[in-house]
């Protein structure tokens, strides 16, 4: 077997894990504690939607590119990261810059106890919207990580022995 492919998908595979749990569990808990609010804020809109495509479309880059006969559970593991990447990309990021937006808005128009009564709302709901990325972005870099070690299997198996 040539050494190409495996060695392109697991560099590959290497940099969409390492690049997905860095960034959600090492960069971005700095950002948050380092920038002000507005600045962190502007650093995500920017990073955001690619970070979110990239978890849409390497997981399907992976399946169609895996050296190891996958079998069910891999190709789960690997249809769940690309469907939490989605639901980041296509519903969650949208959703979460509306709030923002209206936010935005609001604080425009109104200041003191009636923003804050208005902005309650906006908050809870940020904080839901908020709450399910995270989730996704969590079930995007756990279904990597299942992939990761079916793959290393697969691998081992053509090791000498």
């Amino acid at each position: 077997m040539s050494l190409f492919k495996p060695t392109c998908h697991l560099l590959f595979y290497s940099f969409v894990f390492g690049g997905t749990t860095f960034y959600s569990y090492a960069a971005s808990p700095v950002a948050f504690k380092t920038l002000e609010r507005d600045q962190f804020s502007k650093l995500q809109s920017k990073v955001f939607p690619g970070f979110f495509f990239l978890q849409s479309v390497s997981p399907l880059i992976l399946l169609f590119t895996s050296p190891i006969a996958l079998t069910k559970a891999p190709i789960a593991a690997l249809t769940i990261a690309s469907i939490s990447g989605v639901t980041n990309l296509s519903w969650l990021l949208p959703w979460t810059r509306r709030i923002k937006e209206e936010r935005k808005a609001l604080a425009d128009r109104l200041e003191g106890k009636e923003l804050e009564a208005f902005d309650k709302d906006l908050r809870k709901e940020f904080g839901k919207a908020h709450g399910l990325s995270l989730l996704f972005n969590f079930t995007n870099a756990l279904g990597l990580l299942t992939y990761g070690i079916y793959l290393s299997k697969g691998i081992l198996r053509y090791l000498p022995k």
